[in-house]
């Protein structure tokens, strides 16, 4: 597994808007090189899809009639070495289910901001890669796992409950994309204090890193646990 060399990427979507869109997003990462771009129905003809040798296809299932759940099973039977990564809706459950019993490595919804994608690309290459499935967490689920059949609900819950105040003002900055320096303005403290408190919530929540916080902090809906950070 590819752990610290760029990450070569092949979109795969049925939807040129898609693929134009997914492109602008990942090519800012300097890390994710996509090599290009394509359809269900070019990806799946034979030998077009692994062409360039992507170490990852991120595979649009919303294929508007073409089967892409069959170039799911048809990339991890020929390219056992090639990671798939399927992005699908929130009432497209059954799909996305097929998908990771297919082989694919994780589903991301389409209602995640970017960084969320970025994030499950990058854990995905990681010393230490882990399946990723994400959805939409309900007000009802508050506190309860993101990822389905984890069973991580109660210590994760017990986690988050203690964060401060100011760490949940901290999470919810990091997860509208702001930087340590963009939090220390908005918050008025300096950047230092940043840095310690993101110390404590990487120690308190078990992470090591942002992309794993992103992760986490979605699949547990903390993007939305303080919608209006306080300043003092």
């Amino acid at each position: 597994m590819n752990t610290g060399q760029p990450i070569k990427l092949l979109i795969v979507s049925d939807n040129h808007i898609v693929r134009s869109g997914l492109r602008r997003i990942l090519e800012s990462r300097s890390r994710i090189v996509v090599i290009g771009d394509t359809s269900i129905r070019e990806a799946s003809m034979p030998g077009a899809s692994l062409r360039n040798r992507p170490e990852l296809v991120l595979v649009d299932l919303d294929a508007n009639g073409a089967d892409a759940l069959a170039l799911v099973s048809k990339l991890k039977k020929d390219f056992k070495n090639t990671v798939v990564l399927v992005m699908g809706d929130l009432g497209d459950e059954r799909r996305t289910r097929k998908a990771l019993e297919l082989g694919a490595a994780g589903v991301v919804l389409k209602l995640q901001p970017p960084s969320v994608l970025i994030a499950a690309i990058e854990s995905l290459f990681s010393p230490h890669p882990q399946q990723v499935e994400l959805r939409k967490v309900e007000p009802h689920e508050r506190g309860t796992s993101g990822i389905h059949g984890r069973g991580h609900a109660a210590p994760d819950a017990e986690k988050i409950a203690n964060l401060t105040e100011r760490e949940r003002d901290i999470v919810a900055l990091i997860m509208r994309g702001l930087k340590n320096k963009d939090i220390a303005e908005q918050l008025h403290i300096s950047d230092i204090t940043v840095r310690h408190h993101l110390t404590n919530i990487f120690g308190k929540l078990g992470v090591s890193n942002r992309q794993k916080l992103l992760l986490l902090a979605h699949q547990h809906g903390l993007a939305k646990l303080r919608s209006n950070p306080q300043v003092s």
